[in-house]
């Protein structure tokens, strides 16, 4: 499911003014971006009221899931981002909050979502972290992807077991031309799985 403006625009400029002010980022990935993560400050107050307003507004699809973890990832303008992997959850919700007019190529620079959950008996380190592997099951399982393109205040909300990455990134230079999104986790994977 996609949602375009998902935030207000007062909680939006509240979200860039702490992401862009903020000295949280200090887990640095080889492709080039770096993350956010509660132990490292990624909690204000409005980052929790976005959880529980999302759980309310969007009960039909949360249910009775609780938060389970939550992130963010800023970009470098023109290396790449997260490679292709699935999350130890139920529900995945990835929204954008960079400006429009940062992204170079308006149908790039979002999701590519398959149509393919992650097996069941696959662990947490195969299903996130073995490229070959799950480039291979998409392959012979015929699997088709879905490319959602970047826009800022939109949402992507999906089955955290769908093999997802990032698409091509193409933004302008400058710090606060960024792409930044926030990923909110929901809920548990299927008990019965490993991972």
């Amino acid at each position: 499911m996609v949602i375009d403006n998902l935030l207000s625009d007062e909680a939006l400029a509240a979200m860039r003014r702490y992401c862009w002010g903020s000295a949280m980022w200090r887990d640095a990935y080889d492709p080039g971006y770096i993350g956010a993560f509660p132990e490292s400050g990624f909690s204000a107050p409005l980052l929790a009221q976005i959880v529980e307003e999302f759980r309310t507004v969007f009960s039909d699809i949360c249910g009775d899931h609780a938060l389970k973890y939550i992130w963010g990832f800023k970009y470098d303008s023109s290396l790449e981002g997260i490679g292709i992997h699935a999350d130890a959850a139920a529900v995945n919700v990835n929204f954008w909050i960079t400006p429009d007019g940062a992204n170079l190529d308006p149908e790039s620079g979002g999701l590519v979502v398959w149509d393919r959950a992650a097996p069941l008996d696959w662990d947490f380190a195969k299903f996130n972290r073995d490229e070959d592997a799950i480039r291979d099951f998409l392959a012979q399982s015929g699997a088709k992807s879905l490319t959602i393109p970047y826009r800022a205040n939109r949402a992507v909300i999906f089955d955290s077991d769908l093999f997802h990455q990032t698409d091509t990134i193409r933004f302008k230079p400058g710090y606060c031309n960024r792409r930044i999104n926030v990923t909110l986790l929901y809920g548990e994977r299927d008990p019965g799985t490993p991972g």
